[in-house]
This record gives structure tokens, sequence and C-alpha cells, in this order.
């Protein structure tokens, strides 16, 4: 695991691959009891929220965890900060990437100077992307992540870069050869894989929508409007009552699916959602 089909050290710090294994520094391959713990356990993976979220975990709350059939403890993922909650003695943030969210805790170190630019205490600010290197945790049926390193990000075409990197070593270890295909038995079914992104789709949307909210959703999408179309031009073109369409509108604003543009009893299809 330490090479994930050959790639290397990045631009971005996110470490791996034949020239660094993956490790941080400092990290402890032999177990406590004197036992050698596998090069896979100690590697650097990095990941998306969801797969934070989905992993399994075996033997409790002190169980390995492991993602793609594969062991893994120490990962490193970019995501936003959504909430600081500084403690005594370490930070929470809750850590979002688009896919989901996950509580990170960093450990306060008492003998170093604390930086104050956003929330007391923590170096960083809501609405911040930051880069986190940790290890995965569980305590109280609740998993969050150790946080050895964090760092802000300066650059967003990091934040595309991660994800283009975790879904590499995600289809590496699903559908590559060796380990992978042994771990993960892959079947190399590319539109039945949902683990690694959360399923936002129009397609997924409408099978489950209602039959006036999937009528309302076709006729937006062939009128392709950019300022949008009046609720009443709506209900008559569709066949619909207004009462019928509005309750349609209402459906597909709860999920995403059209915005208001002119005034409230406007809409128009929003795109790539």
């Amino acid at each position: 695991m330490a090479s994930y089909g050959g790639y290397t050290r990045t631009n971005y710090g996110a470490g791996g691959g034949d020239d660094s294994g993956g490790f941080f520094g400092g990290s402890q391959i032999s177990g406590s009891q004197g036992g050698t713990k596998h090069p896979s356990e100690e590697s650097l993976r990095p990941v998306t929220v969801k797969q934070i979220i989905d992993a399994e975990q075996a033997f409790g709350s002190d169980g390995t965890f492991r993602i793609d059939g594969i062991d893994v403890s120490q990962v490193t993922f970019v995501g936003m900060v959504r909430q600081i909650s500084p403690q005594t003695t370490n930070i929470t943030y809750r850590l979002d990437d688009g896919t989901g969210v996950v509580e990170v805790k960093q450990w306060l170190d008492p003998d170093k100077q604390e930086t104050d630019t956003g929330v007391k205490g923590s170096a960083f600010r809501e609405e911040q992307y930051v880069r986190v290197w940790g290890r995965l945790k569980s305590f109280g049926n609740k998993r969050h992540v150790g946080a050895h390193v964090i760092k802000p990000i300066t650059d967003f075409n990091e934040v595309n870069y991660h994800l283009l990197e975790a879904t590499y070593v995600h289809l590496f270890f699903t559908r590559g050869g060796g380990i992978a295909g042994a771990g993960a038995g892959g079947d190399g079914n590319a539109a039945e894989d949902d683990s690694m992104f959360v399923e936002n789709n129009d397609a997924a949307f409408l099978r489950s929508a209602s039959a006036r909210a999937r009528k309302m959703y076709q006729y937006l999408n062939q009128s392709k409007s950019n300022e949008g179309t009046n609720i009443h031009i709506i209900a008559r073109d569709t066949g619909m009552t207004v009462q019928d369409a509005m309750t349609a509108a209402e459906e597909l604003l709860g999920n995403g699916k059209v915005y208001t543009t002119l005034d409230d009893e406007t809409f128009a299809l929003l795109e790539g959602f």
C-alpha cells in the first residue's frame, strides 16, 4: 500500500508513493505489544469524508478501520471549516468536503503559543478550506479524526486535486490488479460504485419524486429558460392545476432542483445538480 500503482509525492504535500511510503514523520511501525504492524496500517490514505463515515470497523471502538477492504488508520482529506469548538485541551473542527461532515480533534500543546486569528485558540476560521492529516478514531460510537497536522489551503486547485487523488486510490483498490482485486473484490462496474461520493444526480431524484414533480422537472428541463417560467404558465402547459404545480415546485425546491428567479412564482432549473 506504500505505493498506489506508482504515484509519487505531490506538490500539495499529500505524501505517498515509492519515495515517501506515505508515513508521518515519527510514526511508530512497531506496536505497543512488541508486534509489527503491516505497512498498510501506517500508510497515508487520501480519502473523502464519506469514505471515513462509511469505513468498516472491527472489534468495537479499538478495531481496525477498513476502506475498500483494506486496513487504514492514517488519512488525509480536505474540507471547509463549518464549526470551531475550542476546549481546554483540544479544538474540535467540523469539516465539510461536500460528501459529508466529520469532526476533527486537534489536541493543544501547552508549551506552544496559540495563534488567535479566528475563534480563540484556533489558527483557522469558519468557511476556510484546510487539509488534515490524522488518524481515524472512534469514541462512543461516534467516529472522528485525531489530527496530527492541519494546514490552510491557499490554492483551490488542491481541493480538486485531492478529490482526483482519492478517486485514483479508490479505483486502484476496487478495480486495479494485485491486492486491489483480492481485497475489494471489485467487478469493474463503475456505474454501481457509490462508496466515494454521495449520490446527488437528477436520475436518482426522479426515481423517488412524485409524478407532479417529475412533470414539472421535465417541462423546465425542456424549456431551458434562464429567466425562469411563471407557475401559471407551467400549470397551463403541463395540464396541472396551479395548486398542483406549486406543490411540485415546493418539492423541487426542497431537493435543490429548481430556484426562483424574477419572483416567488417564477422557477428555473438548477443546472448540474
